[in-house]
This record gives structure tokens, C-alpha cells and sequence, in this order.
């Protein structure tokens, strides 16, 4: 028999049953938005770039779903169904073989130009199909969310229930935060989920798709973690002949290569030569230490498991300052490495950014290695950032430069030979230095280039197996922390960016157009409310950038940036429940501030305490969220229909998420140009065509 959903849903958490669902349904809805984000990332290849595809999906899904309020039919049969097919297609991608579709055509530095013509149109043909499935998964997905959210806003309409919405948002934020803090996998992910979708089914049919779909994705796997950025894969590499003891691990974030774990120490090489990879590995690792022999004083930035600190410690640091941001990776290295780098008394370890810690620094080195920082993962799907862009800009190698004592160097490892990225390295030490660096290209294990700055540029590496070359790099486009995209050859948007975003743009207006909602309930005054969904789309994303400057590029930068905006949207909301506040003097405060911001000094934050900075640059940051969240609460007081007011706001968040892929041209202050003509449009559209206006029902109370 068909299940069916639950009506009414009793009362939950001391509030009545209606209340009680919408916050639930809000809560269930954004947290699977984050973890279909990050799963999906994780997990498909061809995601890993485009991270804002899976948050247009899931913006569309739910504005769709609001809309059209709730299928009945389609939420007891198919969504738990779907559900199952998303999740499964995703927990066992290795095997379906989507974790090898790569944009290798514009993202790989050595492959995609010596494709053949057929080739590049195989790969373009299967990303575009790989797109559009699984975009109407996801998509599918969260129309039955959004359709819970809307049916229940029918019985909250206006202020109450937006702010209903906003504080189970808000819940499902942190639930999802708080179980990445603590390492959970998947599989608690999904169990936690479809927890709270149970009370909205009654039925056997649909909850026993939710525990196969739990049972599916739960399927333990060997020596896998999960940790707030990646998921790490590691493999013991069989032991040399002779040997029964592990010497080497290999070590996979993503899906991709990341390093290998090794016993680089001179008594097992003298025991065990031929011992694979060590014996490849030990001679890059020794590098740094031919160019400067007995450094006291180390910094490592991206130690990782701890090889390069290893190498420090048998070179005789003093003192080696060890800073790596994943604290998995850290783990796994004090746990497994055969030389236990991490167990010295002349190690610190430091959990956090490199950049922040250099920025936060007060010693002075010897030598600062650059380690393999170079990353798998965006920062958020809320941005085009990865993970290590802001260690690879001017600014940064200018503040690793102040950390250097008189006598000391920079040594700066990337796994790339020639390539336009290795040049906007060099281009961007020669800036930060003032002279060109000295550039080693390596063929050990890896064809790599060390850089290299200060006492030691000019240091005689000869009998390694290196090609040294110190030569002026001209007319190329440096990386700045305006635009920190060191994999992008020039200033444009990546072919499969623009294609993936037109694709679904193009899809969605299809279905609106084949459902017809652009007439009906829908009119030229809710343009209003798609507009200001698209500005606080790049509001978003541009805090996400300027709060990576003054915190580093965190989760825990992320979390905050996302709940705190969530918590201004209900502090307005709440604002404009208690009392009118006009209109125009909002918009007029939000374009003053907004035109403030293209040149506040956030750089001036960074002398400042962690408090006082999270103080200025944070609520600098939240302020125009505060008065765009008044604007859009005053529109919504007045308006009819709460859920479709809420829909078309998040189809303008997945406009929004297209116009974000503009920082790769303009740099990061264009988010903040474009936020300003979005809710200068939005203000017209206001003047032209106020919201349309209903009368309020019967026993409606706005107060939250």
C-alpha cells in the first residue's frame, strides 16, 4: 500500500503541531542541503569544481517545491525512492567510475590540450549528461523538502512564519556543523536526516527506504575518515622485501592522490635502498636542507602527515613550528608515520590556516617551507575559493617574507613543472621579494618545481636531480587576494562553469515555463523578492571571501558565516514584526554601506585581536544582511502568499549562484557591484510594481 504523510503532525517540542512541523521541515531542509553539497563534492568528480551546482539545485528544488506546495503522491512514493537513488549513486561512485570525470580539458596543466578533437567531445557529452542527472536528482530531491516547507507555511503565513523558517534553517546549520566538528561519516549524516522526516510519514513503504537508503550509504569502508574538509583514504603500502613492518602509506583526499606517508629516515634507506616510494621520495624531502643545512628556527606550512617536519627534525631544527589545517590528516600522521615527527619536543603544532598563522606570527625563521598545500576542495559551495588560493597570493608570500630572519629562506614546493601556474608563482615571489626567485625543476617521484627566496636563492644544488633557473617572468597575471585564482590562466569563467550554470538555468526555466508559474500567482511584483534573493546570494558568498581573509579558509569560517547570517535575517524579521521601518531609509543605509565596503580597510583588521576582529570585520560583514533582510521582511508582511514569496526569493539565490562565478573575472570586489545594481533593480521593480497586497486572515498574528 502507497504511504501516505502525516496529518496532522501532533505537537512537537511544546509547540503546536503546525509550528512545530514548519520548524522541523526548515531545520530538515537546510541541513540536507549542506549534506548534499558536501557528499556529493566529495564524492563525483566532476562536483569538486563545481560546488554551486549542487546549492542551485537544491535553491531551485525547494523554490519549486514551496510553490507548488505538497504532491502528496509524489512525496510517500517517489521521494523516498529518489532520496534512495541520490544517495546511492553517490556512496558508490567509485564503482559507477564518476570519481575519474574530470573538466580535464580546462582544470588539468599537462593533459587537456593534447586530447584529440573526439576525445575532448567525448568528455564534454559525458559531463554534460553526468550535469543534468544529477541535477534533476537533487533537484527532485528537494522539491518534495520545499513542498513540506510551503504546505506547512500555508498554516504560518507572514512574519511568524518566515521566521518559523528562518530558526529551523538556523537548527539545521548547526546539527549539520556540529556532527563535521565532531568526524562523523555519511552514514550518521543520512541517519540524522531522515530521522527528522520520519514524523511526516506513517506509513512502512517510505521509512523503510529511508533505513535502506541508511543501510546502503552506512556500508563500512576500511580506513576511511571524514573530516570537516575531506574525505581521506589511506592504504599501507606492503613493506620492502625483507621487512615485516609497514614503512610507507598512501594517502588519497577525494578521491585524488595526496601524499604519500613515509619512513624517509637514513637508517631504513641504508637497510632497505630499493624500498618503494621511500627511496624516490627521500631526495625532494632533503632539499630545503641543502639549501639551508642547520636551520634553527623551522616553519612548515602544510605539514600534513609529517614528512616535511620529519625532515626538519633529523636536519636539526631547533624548533619546528608545524601548521596544517585538517586535524585528520594531523591525526593520521601522529598515529601511523614511522619516524613519529609529531611525538618531538621541538615540534608545535598548530591547527589552523597558514595564512592566518603567518599573519598572527611573532617568531622569526630560519627557513619557511612551503609544503604540498596545493588543495582538492573548494572552501564552500557558496564560492569559487579553494582551500589554498590565499597562500598562493602577493600578500601572502609579502607576510611570509616579514616572518624570515636576516639570513633566512623560503623554500616553496608545487606539484607542477612549467605551466602558467608555476609562472604566477614565480611572478608573484618576484613581487612580494622584489627580485626573481631561484627555481629548481625536480624529477624525483613527482615533475614539481622548489622556489626559492632569500640567504639561500643562490645556493649550489648541483648533484641533485634538478634543473635550476632564475629568470624574469613578464606580462603575467599575478594572484592577488582580490583574485587569488592561482589554476585560472587568465581572468575568465571556465568553460564548464558557464555551460553547467547555462544548463541549469536553461532547465529551470523550462519547467517553470511547462508548469506554467510564471502566471497565476506569480507577477512582475514578486521580481522584487527574486532580485533581493540574488543580491543576498552574493552577499553571502562575498562574506565568505572577506571573512577567509581574517579567520582563513575554515569551516569554521563557513559555519559562522552562514548562522550568522541566518541569525541577522531573524533579528530584522523580528525588527519588523515589533515595528514599520520605512523602506527607503533601509535601501538608502544598505547602497551606503554596500558603497562603503568596495573600500573598507579590512586589511587594517589583522593587527587586531581574534575578538575585535570578529567584532568590526564580522559585523561589518552582517550589516547590509540586517537592513536587506528589514527590506525583504516589510515586502513580506504585506504580501500574498508567504511560500511563493519564499520560492521565488531562492530562485533568485540560483541566479545568484551563476553571477557568483563573476569573481573569476572581475575579482572579489565585483560580488559587491553586483550586489549593489541587484538591489538598486530591486528597488525599481518596488517603485513600479509594489507586492501585491491580501487581506489578512483570520486569527493571522506576525508577531514571532
Amino acid at each position: 500500500m502507497v504511504g501516505h504523510v502525516r496529518e496532522p503532525l501532533g505537537r512537537i517540542a511544546g509547540w503546536d503541531g503546525e509550528a512545530g512541523k514548519l520548524f522541523l521541515a526548515s531545520l530538515a531542509a537546510l541541513y540536507f542541503e549542506l549534506v548534499v553539497i558536501r557528499y556529493v563534492g566529495t564524492e563525483i568528480r566532476v562536483f569538486t569544481n563545481l560546488k554551486n551546482i549542487p546549492l542551485m539545485a537544491s535553491f531551485f528544488g525547494l523554490g519549486l517545491g514551496m510553490i507548488l506546495g505538497r504532491p502528496r503522491k509524489y512525496l510517500s512514493a517517489l521521494f523516498p525512492l529518489i532520496g534512495f537513488l541520490l544517495f546511492f549513486v553517490t556512496r558508490y561512485a567509485r564503482w559507477l567510475r564518476l570519481t575519474n570525470v574530470d573538466l580535464m580539458w580546462t582544470y588539468d596543466l599537462s593533459q587537456g590540450a593534447s586530447l584529440s578533437l573526439s576525445l575532448r567531445l567525448l568528455s564534454i557529452c559525458r559531463f554534460i549528461a553526468l550535469v543534468l542527472a544529477l541535477s534533476t536528482l537533487m533537484v527532485s530531491f528537494f522539491v518534495a523538502m520545499g513542498g513540506l516547507v510551503g504546505e506547512s507555511l500555508k498554516s504560518a503565513p507572514g512574519l511568524k512564519g518566515y521566521g518559523l523558517n528562518l530558526a529551523g534553517s538556523l537548527a539545521g546549520a548547526l546539527l549539520f556543523s556540529f556532527v563535521a566538528f565532531l568526524n562523523f561519516g555519511p552514514g550518521i549524516w543520512l541517519l540524522l536526516g531522515f530521522s527528522l522526516l520520519i514524523p511526516f510519514f506513517t506509513s512502512i513503504r517510505p521509512i523503510a527506504l529511508f533505513l535502506a537508503t541508511i543501510a546502503v550509504v552506512a556500508v563500512p569502508e576500511p580506513n576511511t575518515l571524514w573530516s570537516p574538509y575531506y574525505r581521506i583514504d589511506y592504504v599501507p603500502l606492503t613493506p620492502p622485501a625483507g621487512s615485516s613492518k609497514v614503512a610507507a602509506y598512501s594517502v588519497v583526499t577525494n578521491h585524488m592522490w595526496y601524499q604519500w606517508l613515509a619512513d624517509l629516515s637514513p637508517d631504513f634507506l641504508r637497510r632497505y635502498p630499493e624500498a618503494t616510494p621511500n627511496a624516490l621520495m627521500a631526495p625532494y624531502y632533503e632539499l630545503p636542507y641543502r639549501l639551508v643545512p642547520s636551520p634553527r628556527n623551522v616553519l612548515i606550512l602544510g605539514a600534513g602527515t609529517g614528512n616535511d617536519v620529519a625532515a626538519a627534525l633529523r636536519h636539526g631544527a631547533q624548533h619546528v613550528d608545524a601548521v596544517e589545517l585538517d586535524p585528520q590528516i594531523l591525526s593520521l600522521g601522529m598515529r601511523l608515520h614511522p619516524e613519529h615527527p609529531y611525538d618531538s619536543a621541538r615540534v608545535t603544532v598548530h591547527v589552523t590556516d597558514a595564512r592566518v598563522f603567518l599573519r598572527t606570527a611573532r617568531e622569526k625563521y630560519d627557513l619557511i617551507v612551503f609544503a604540498f598545500l596545493d588543495s582538492t576542495t573548494l572552501l564552500s559551495g557558496f564560492s569559487s575559493i579553494r582551500l589554498d588560493n590565499y597562500v598562493y597570493t602577493v600578500e601572502s608570500f609579502t607576510e611570509a617574507r616579514a616572518r624570515l630572519s636576516p639570513e633566512g629562506t623560503l623554500a616553496l614546493s608545487f606539484a607542477a613543472s612549467r605551466s602558467f601556474a608555476t609562472d604566477r608563482l614565480y611572478a608573484s615571489l618576484e613581487k612580494a621579494f622584489g627580485v626573481p626567485p631561484a627555481a629548481y625543476f625536480t624529477s624525483y617521484w613527482v615533475k614539481g618545481v622548489l622556489l626559492v627566496e632569500g640567504a639561500a636563492r643562490s645556493a649550489d644544488l648541483s648533484g641533485t636531480n634538478t634543473a635550476r633557473e632564475v629568470r624574469p617572468v613578464r606580462g603575467v597575471l599575478l594572484a592577488t587576494d582580490d583574485w587569488p585564482f592561482l589554476y585560472l590562466e587568465d581572468r575568465s569563467v571556465p568553460i564548464p562553469i558557464l555551460l553547467a550554470g547555462t544548463l541549469l538555468l536553461l532547465a529551470a526555466w523550462l519547467v517553470l515555463e511547462r508548469l506554467d508559474l510564471r502566471r497565476g500567482d506569480i507577477s512582475f511584483a514578486h521580481a522584487h523578492f527574486f532580485l533581493l534573493g540574488t543580491g543576498f546570494l552574493l552577499l553571502e558568498t562575498k562574506a565568505v571571501t572577506q571573512m577567509s581573509l581574517l579567520f582563513g579558509t575554515t569551516w569554521f569560517v563557513n559555519v559562522v558565516v552562514i548562522t550568522s547570517f541566518l541569525w541577522m535575517a531573524l533579528l530584522s524579521n523580528a525588527l519588523v514584526a515589533w515595528r514599520n521601518i520605512p523602506v527607503g531609509l533601509s535601501y538608502a543605509v544598505l547602497l551606503l554601506v554596500l558603497a562603503a565596503d568596495l573600500w573598507f580597510p579590512y586589511s587594517r583588521l589583522d593587527s587586531l585581536s581574534f575578538w575585535w576582529r570578529l567584532m568590526w570585520g564580522g559585523g561589518w560583514s552582517a550589516l547590509p544582511v540586517l537592513l536587506s533582510g528589514a527590506i525583504f521582511s516589510t515586502g513580506l508582511k504585506s504580501a500574498r502568499g508567504t511560500a511563493t514569496v519564499l520560492g521565488m526569493n531562492l530562485f533568485g539565490a540560483v541566479v545568484g549562484g551563476v553571477l557568483e562565478n563573476s569573481v573569476m573575472i572581475g575579482g572579489t570586489r565585483i560580488l559587491g557591484v553586483l550586489a549593489i545594481a541587484l538591489y538598486v533593480m530591486s528597488a525599481l521593480v518596488l517603485l513600479v510594481r509594489p507586492p501585491v497586497t491580501a487581506p489578512r486572515e483570520a486569527g493571522e498574528n506576525n508577531a514571532i
